[in-house]
C-alpha cells in the first residue's frame, strides 16, 4: 500500500509541476510578442532585476549560444568580439583570424566588420584595409552638376581634356549654351550636368567677374539635390580647379550596406573617406532598410542626420527601419552606436526599452547577432588584448575627451585609447564652442530636444536639432505598448490608459502561446494516460487503498498474526498448483449480491510471478472454508465497519 500511495503522490506532483510550467510559459509568451507595425508588447519576466544583472545575464546567454564561435557566421563572430564577452573573447578572435583568406573574409561587408572587430582586439589590420581600398567602384546611380555663379552677368571659360569652352551666365543666372560633350545644360539651364564618362575629368573655370564654383549631386531615383562641401571662390580672371571624386564599395558593383561598413571601418582606422560620402548620402533614400542615417551621422557628424535619426524613432522608444533588413533590436542598437554619446532623454529611453524587452534566457530574439550588437550598444566595453586578456585604456581614464570625429584634428587624436561611440574619437582637447556656434539652442523645461543634444561652453544641453513640447507619456506607453485609434488585425487591446479616443494595443498572443506550449500539454496528457493505465492494472489495490483512505482504518494489534487479513477476515488462499493431467477448471461463478451495509473484500490476487493470462485457463478453486470464530478483537472490528457503512 505504501507503493500505491507513493505512486499517487508522484503523479500528483508531476501533474502540478507540468501545469505550472504551462501556465508560466503561457504568461511569458503573452507578455512577449512582436509585431511588424511598430506596436510594442515585449516584456521581461526579469523586470525586477537591476540593469547590471540584466546585462550580465545577456553576456552569459551570449557566451552559451556562441560557444567557441566556430558555428557562427563571420558577421556574428565580429559582432560578438565587439560586444566583448569575458570568457569567449580570445577563442572568437582566434576563430575570426583563422577564417581570413588573402587578407579578406569573402566579401566587403564581412571584411569591414572584421576589421572593426580585430582592431577592437588590438590586432593590426593593415593588409585587410589595403584589400578593402581595392574594392571600390564609380557609382552609376549618381548625377553630378557643375555650378558657377556671380553677382551679375559674366562670361566664363571652362577647360578640360585639352579643350576650352566659353559660356555666358545671364542676369537671370541661366547659362546660354553647353560646354562641350562633358557639360550640358540642366535644371532649367541653371547648371551644367557632367556626363558619366567625364567623372574622372578635372575642370578649370575662369570668369571676367568674381565668381564661385561648386559641385552638386543627386540620386538619379530621387529629386533631392545635395551640395558637395568645398565651394571655391575666385576674383575675376583667376582660376578654380574642380575635380569629381566619388566612389563606393562592393564585391562586383556598388552595394550600400558594404559601402557603409567599409567607410566606417576605414574612418575608424584613420583613412580619408570624403570620396565615399556622396554615395552614402544620396543613396540613403533608396536604401532605408539599413537605417542609413545612423551610418551617415557616424561618418560625417552632420547634425541634420542626428535630428533625422531621432525623428525616425518609433513611439515605443525603438528604431525599426522601413522594410528593415535585420529588425528592431539590431536597428535600435545601430542607432545607439551612432548617437549614443548624446545627452538627450531619447537615448536613455531607448536603452531602457532594450533592457525591458530582453528574453527570459538573457538573449534578445534568441539570436547571437541581435544579442551581441545590443550588448555592444548598451555597454560600449573597451577591447582586450587576446594575448593577456587585459583591457584597453579608455579615453576618459587617460584624461582625454571623446568628441565627434570632425572636431578633432588628426594630430590631436589618440587612437590608442577607447571611445565607445563609433562617431567619436579620443582627442587631447574637448574643443568646445558656444551653443550658438553649433547652430543650437537650449530647450525650455517643458520642451524636449528632437535631434542631438551635446555639451557646449555655456550648457550641457545644447540642442542642435529643434525643440518641441514634451509629449505626456500615457500609462500604455510607459509600459512599452502603443496607443492607437484602433488596433490592427495582428493586435489586441490591453487595459492600460491612453489619451482620449485611443486604446492601448499589443500583438495578439494566442497563436504564439499555443505554438510554444503544445509540448507541455502533450506531456500532461501522457502523464495522465500512463497514470490511468497503472491504476487500471492495479485497480484492486487502488480500491483497497481508497477504502483505507476513506475509512481511516488501522490494523488492530490482534490481526497481526499469521493467516489474518485486514479486518480480521481470513485471506483467500492462492489457487492450488495445477496437477498434471487434470482437465481445465471452470470459471468461478459470480459472487452473491452484497447485502445493504455490507462491504466487499478485496479481489483475489494472483501469486507473485504468476499472472493469469487468457492462454492459461483458470484452475478450480478449493471449496471455501467457513470462517472460524474470531475473538473479541475481530468482533470489535466488524462492529466498526458496520457503523462506518451506515
Amino acid at each position: 500500500m505504501k507503493k500505491i500511495g507513493a505512486l499517487f503522490t508522484i503523479i500528483a506532483l508531476f501533474t502540478i509541476l507540468s501545469m505550472s510550467l504551462a501556465l508560466a510559459d503561457n504568461h511569458t509568451t503573452n507578455e512577449t510578442g512582436d509585431d511588424g507595425d511598430g506596436g510594442d508588447d515585449d516584456s521581461n519576466s526579469n523586470s525586477g532585476n537591476s540593469d547590471s544583472d540584466k546585462i550580465e545575464n545577456g553576456f552569459q546567454c551570449l557566451e552559451e549560444k556562441a560557444g567557441d564561435c566556430s558555428s557562427l557566421s563571420n558577421q556574428e563572430i565580429a559582432l560578438t568580439i565587439l560586444a566583448t564577452p569575458d570568457n569567449i573573447f580570445d577563442s572568437c578572435v582566434s576563430e575570426l583570424q583563422g577564417r581570413m583568406g588573402e587578407n579578406n573574409w569573402g566579401n566587403v561587408r564581412d571584411t569591414a566588420v572584421a576589421i572593426l572587430a580585430l582592431d577592437h582586439a588590438g590586432i593590426d589590420t593593415t593588409p585587410s584595409e589595403e584589400w578593402l581600398l581595392s574594392q571600390t567602384h564609380i557609382p552609376t546611380d549618381l548625377i553630378w552638376y557643375l555650378e558657377q555663379d556671380s553677382n551679375g552677368p559674366t562670361s566664363c571659360n571652362i577647360g578640360y581634356s585639352s579643350e576650352s569652352h566659353t559660356i555666358t551666365i545671364n542676369e537671370n543666372k541661366k547659362i546660354n549654351q553647353n560646354a562641350g560633350s562633358c557639360l550640358t545644360r540642366a535644371q532649367s539651364n541653371f547648371w551644367l550636368k557632367i556626363a558619366p564618362d567625364c567623372y574622372n575629368e578635372e575642370f578649370s573655370v575662369e570668369c571676367d567677374e568674381d565668381f564661385i564654383t561648386t559641385l552638386l549631386y543627386k540620386n538619379q531615383h530621387s529629386p533631392t539635390i545635395f551640395v558637395l562641401e568645398g565651394t571655391q571662390s575666385a576674383p575675376a580672371f583667376e582660376q578654380t580647379v574642380t575635380s569629381l571624386s566619388s566612389k563606393c564599395f562592393g564585391d562586383s558593383t556598388c552595394n550600400y550596406e558594404a559601402s557603409a561598413w567599409a567607410t566606417l571601418a576605414l574612418l575608424k582606422k584613420g583613412h580619408n573617406v570624403e570620396e565615399y560620402i556622396p554615395y552614402l548620402v544620396a543613396l540613403s533614400e533608396t536604401n532605408k532598410q539599413y537605417l542609413p542615417n545612423s551610418f551617415v551621422y557616424m561618418i560625417t557628424n552632420y547634425q541634420d542626420y542626428a535630428t533625422a535619426l531621432i525623428e525616425e524613432r518609433k513611439l515605443g522608444n525603438y528604431w525599426l527601419a522601413e522594410n528593415s533588413a535585420y529588425g528592431k533590436f539590431y536597428d535600435t542598437s545601430l542607432a545607439l552606436l551612432s548617437i549614443g554619446s548624446s545627452s538627450g532623454s531619447q537615448i536613455q529611453e531607448s536603452k531602457d526599452w532594450l533592457l525591458f524587452t530582453q528574453d527570459n534566457s538573457g538573449c534578445w530574439q534568441n539570436s547571437v547577432r541581435d544579442t551581441s550588437i545590443v550588448l555592444w550598444a548598451l555597454t560600449g566595453k573597451a577591447g582586450k588584448s587576446p594575448s593577456d586578456g587585459s583591457s584597453v585604456t579608455t579615453c576618459g581614464e587617460a584624461n582625454f575627451f571623446c568628441i565627434p570625429n570632425s572636431e578633432c584634428e588628426t594630430a590631436d587624436q589618440r587612437d590608442n585609447y577607447f571611445c565607445p561611440s563609433l562617431s567619436t574619437s579620443c582627442c587631447v582637447e574637448e574643443n568646445l564652442k558656444a551653443c550658438s556656434e553649433y547652430a543650437g539652442s537650449v530647450c525650455d523645461e517643458t520642451e524636449v530636444c528632437i535631434g542631438n543634444e551635446r555639451n557646449s561652453l555655456d550648457t550641457s544641453y545644447c540642442c542642435t536639432g529643434y525643440c518641441e513640447e514634451a509629449p505626456t507619456e500615457t500609462e500604455c506607453e510607459e509600459n512599452f505598448y502603443t496607443c492607437k485609434e484602433s488596433c490592427s488585425d495582428t493586435q489586441e487591446s490591453i487595459g492600460f490608459t491612453c489619451n482620449s479616443g485611443e486604446i492601448c494595443c499589443r500583438s495578439k498572443t494566442s497563436s504564439t502561446s499555443s505554438g510554444s506550449t503544445w509540448w507541455i500539454w502533450v506531456l500532461v496528457i501522457l502523464i495522465i494516460g500512463v497514470a490511468g493505465a497503472i491504476m487500471w492494472v492495479k485497480r484492486e489495490q487502488v480500491k483497497l487503498f481508497w477504502f483505507k483512505m476513506k475509512s481511516k482504518f488501522k490494523k488492530d494489534n490482534g490481526d497481526k498474526g499469521p493467516g489474518k487479513s485486514l479486518g480480521g477476515v481470513p485471506p483467500r488462499g492462492p489457487p492450488f498448483p495445477p496437477r498434471p493431467g487434470t482437465a481445465p477448471m471452470r470459471r468461478m461463478p459470480p459472487r452473491p449480491p452484497i447485502r445493504p451495509g455490507q462491504r466487499t473484500a478485496p479481489a483475489p490476487r494472483a501469486p507473485q510471478g504468476k499472472v493469469p493470462t487468457s492462454s492459461a485457463p483458470p484452475r478450480r478453486m478449493p471449496p471455501r472454508q467457513a470462517p472460524k470464530k474470531e475473538g473479541k478483537e475481530a468482533s470489535s472490528t466488524f462492529n466498526k465497519l458496520k457503523e462506518m457503512s451506515k
